[in-house]
This record gives C-alpha cells, sequence and structure tokens, in this order.
C-alpha cells in the first residue's frame, strides 16, 4: 500500500514553537497501516500524519530493527517503529493549558537524537508527529 501525501496549509494561523525553521519541508504522510487502537501515551488517540522527514527516520529506525521485515513490508515498519517512540511521549500542558495539544518524546539517539513532536492544532483533532524542526 502507498501512502498518502498532501501538502498542509501554513501554519501562520497558529502558534507553533520558535524553533520550527521555516525552510523545513512542508509535507506530510498519512501512515498507511493505521492503528486502530491508538496510543496508550496520546490518551489512546492514532497519530494521522507524519512528515515526511520523520517518515524517512523511522524507515531506517525500522530497517536497523527488522532488515527483512521492513523491505517486505515498509509502511507496516514505520508505524511498528512509530508505535516505539511514542510509547515515550508525554503531554507538555502546564496548568492552566489545553492538555493533548502537544506531546513531546524524549530524544531518540536512533532518530538523531531529536524528539518527536505529535501535535494536535485544535482539541480532539488529528495528531501530527514530527521533528521539531519540521513544518507542517
Amino acid at each position: 500500500m502507498t501512502p498518502v501525501t498532501a501538502t498542509t496549509p501554513s501554519t501562520a494561523s497558529r502558534t507553533t514553537p520558535s524553533t520550527a525553521p521555516s525552510t523545513a519541508p512542508n509535507t506530510t504522510t498519512a501512515p498507511a497501516h493505521r492503528d486502530g487502537s491508538g496510543h496508550p501515551a496520546l490518551d489512546g488517540a492514532p497519530v494521522a500524519h507524519l512528515t515526511d522527514t520523520l517518515r524517512e527516520a523511522l524507515l531506517g529506525l525500522a530497517a536497523r530493527l527488522d532488515p527483512a521485515g521492513t523491505a517486505a513490508e515498509p509502511d507496516w515498519a514505520v508505524c511498528t517503529a512509530l508505535r516505539l517512540v511514542v510509547a515515550g511521549a508525554y503531554d507538555t500542558a502546564e496548568p492552566g493549558e489545553e492538555p493533548g495539544l502537544l506531546y513531546v518524546t524524549p530524544p531518540v539517539a536512533e532518530l538523531g537524537s531529536r524528539p518527536v513532536w505529535l501535535e494536535r492544532t485544535r482539541p480532539g483533532g488529528p495528531i501530527t508527529a514530527r521533528f521539531p524542526a519540521d513544518r507542517c
């Protein structure tokens, strides 16, 4: 199954952390193999989109963990690697802030010692997984 790629809207209408550069790719990929059960660390919510940069890094991680499985089913392997990474995510909301808008993982050595951000633009909205430097 081939993942769906779409251009995302501008981030000008929402607040994003100041570390996101304007030169990063502006595409996201919908995971081809959705995890219907969602992610426990995300209060049971599924990840709806991945940035292309994160998808490629997860594909590399999956290939190191299971080369044959990744070659046979790359989309499944990416989703499996994402599930492993997301297990360490935590909600960044502070007291008085809306919970569930930004989850962050600790830096992941296998992904270049970068954390993964799992972000919603609105409460209950779809979650996009990305590196802090990715724009979506």
